[in-house]
């Protein structure tokens, strides 16, 4: 048995052999950037259009490091858990498989609405119509940080117990760091590890260290407080 990390938010960390503390740090990274759009999008001067252009571009970020995860997922995560249930007649785990692909089909629209609203926040459209955009996309923050929130804890409880049953803890370390990790672009790695290493506590972040090796605290240390000044200009 593997020791299983629980971060702030998450539901459940079942036990099993298959490490998941990257899936986890990814839950709590996309839990906390729609707490942080929900706190600082009711206070954002309407009129101000280079904190909303600032905004939308960090929304960005986050919109595409979901869709990134929920791609890999629906297309090497269930189909291989899928698979295996069947050779198992486990009727029971394929129903989980399928509520997990519906589900992020459930959250498409949430994200295509708030992309929505950045957009025409930043782009000042309708002087008069600004302060209803803004109680539009916070309304549609609320709604997908619930629908988000619901999802990733029946991830976590529910699907997460039938990775645990069919993958032997070596073969997920390779799935995870070959077809999830892959091999990113140096530019890209220095968006994206200051960026789920934020809130972290000390802990957490000396496990992840640990698994990435030397050649990301290297590019972590090289990008985090250029990532934590335009946080402070985004966030405050």
């Amino acid at each position: 048995m593997t020791d299983q990390i629980l971060l702030p938010g998450q539901a459940a960390a079942p036990p099993g052999p298959a490490d998941m503390t990257m899936m986890y740090v990814l839950h709590h990274a996309f839990r906390r950037d729609v707490h942080d759009f929900r706190r600082v999008v009711p206070g954002l001067p309407v009129e101000d259009r280079a904190a909303w252009r600032r905004l939308a571009q960090r929304w960005a970020l986050f919109t595409t490091e979901l869709h990134t995860h929920h791609t890999k997922e629906d297309q090497i995560l269930w189909p291989l858990l899928a698979e295996r249930a069947r050779a198992g007649e486990d009727v029971d785990s394929l129903r989980v498989l399928d509520e997990m692909e519906d589900e992020h089909t459930t959250l498409d629209p949430l994200l295509t609405s708030c992309d929505a609203g950045f957009s025409a926040l930043a782009a000042g459209a309708g002087a008069g119509q600004l302060g209803d955009l803004r109680s539009d996309l916070l309304a549609d923050l609320t709604d997908l940080d619930e629908a988000l929130d619901s999802h990733l804890g029946h991830e976590e409880s529910a699907a997460v117990p039938i990775l645990q049953r069919y993958v032997p803890g070596e073969e997920w370390e390779v799935i995870e760091r070959e077809r999830f990790r892959g091999r990113p672009s140096v530019s890209h790695a220095r968006r994206f590890l200051p960026w789920i290493f934020k809130d972290l506590d000390d802990a957490a972040a000396a496990r992840v260290i640990a698994i990435g090796g030397p050649g990301m605290r290297l590019l972590l240390a090289s990008s985090r407080r250029g990532f934590a000044r335009r946080e402070a200009e985004v966030f405050g």
